[in-house]
């Protein structure tokens, strides 16, 4: 686990396992293949105490739980109905089945199967540890023989500027795009329109965007929003997005562009880099090779960083 802090609640969520309800009533989802054994002459409605536990039977398919019924029961065809059980499987565990449902399981022999599974990372939030990665985890070792990647990169929850969780009746949700794009504080507002917010709701969610964008929120391009978000992971556990702060950024990055562009322009069209750093004419001033220490510095900050996932860095 990256960081190395998250493996404390890890395993203090799994030496302290609960029982774990997998029923869900909910109109989607995969539906629990469980059936109600009824035997002939008998009421299909079930209620309270007329259900009999021992009377349930499962299987992949209706086929199959209908074999197993009539082997359990000593009954033989045509003389009892099963009745498939309405709900649905949890959300997560569903999501479980994600990291190898989609690559041909349960053909373990599958191209996709053999080819991707098990990957290598997860990126994924770290409020989402036990209820998504260890049922993960869970899912492969028992239906794979293998976890389903080697490591996991928990990345910090994303707040507002005042460290509040982003919630749309408070108003202060970001949307990626608008960041990136800009936008005008009555577009913003014009976005609470048609949601589930209540009229109330709305208009405390409009102070709220007036307070912390009163003149919008200005462009800040896609380089800069990656920027601040690589610049954030340094804070750990959140990280408390300032607006303001990724438009720095965007000068940054726009006065890192301006420089490239005036060197190029003073290099020429023909200028040809060096193969090697070593190709030195022995011309080079001392601001010339104090640049180059710098680049061969940040080179291995980079080489360093980057298999530890240190992005701040």
């Amino acid at each position: 686990l990256i960081p190395a802090f998250h493996q404390d609640t890890w395993y203090r969520w799994l030496n302290d396992c609960r029982d774990w309800c997998i029923s869900r009533q909910l109109w989607w989802g995969h539906r629990i293949p469980a059936f109600y054994v009824i035997f002939d002459g008998e009421s299909e409605e079930i209620e309270g105490s007329q259900e009999d536990y021992s009377r349930w039977v499962v299987g992949e398919t209706e086929e199959d739980a209908y074999e197993v019924a009539a082997k359990k029961f000593d009954r033989a065809p045509g003389t009892f109905k099963l009745k498939q059980d309405p709900d649905v499987l949890d959300t997560w565990y569903s999501s479980g089945l994600f990291p190898f449902s989609t690559l041909g399981w349960p053909d373990l022999d599958a191209p996709d199967f053999k080819k991707f599974y098990p990957n290598q990372l997860l990126e994924t939030g770290h409020d989402i540890l036990f209820f998504w990665v260890a049922r993960m985890v869970m899912m492969g070792m028992k239906l794979c023989g293998k976890v389903p990647f080697s490591q996991v990169y928990l990345h910090a929850m994303v707040r507002d500027a005042h460290g509040r969780k982003m919630s749309k009746s408070l108003g202060n949700v970001i949307d990626p795009l608008d960041v990136m794009s800009g936008i005008t504080l009555p577009d913003l507002q014009a976005k609470l329109v048609n949601t589930n917010l209540s009229e109330k709701e709305i208009e405390k969610a409009k102070k709220g965007q007036k307070a912390d964008y009163p003149e919008g929120i200005p462009e800040c391009g896609t380089d800069a929003l990656r920027f601040a978000l690589c610049s954030y992971t340094a804070q750990g556990r959140d990280i408390n997005l300032d607006v303001l702060r990724v438009h720095g950024y965007r000068q940054f990055c726009n006065k890192l562009w301006n420089a490239i562009r005036f060197s190029m322009i003073n290099l020429g069209e023909d200028f040809q880099p060096t193969a090697t750093a070593e190709e030195l004419t022995g011309e080079e001033s001392t601001a010339d090779l104090w640049i180059l220490s710098r680049l061969n510095h940040a080179v291995t900050v980079a080489a360093e960083a980057w298999p530890k996932y240190d992005f701040h860095s």
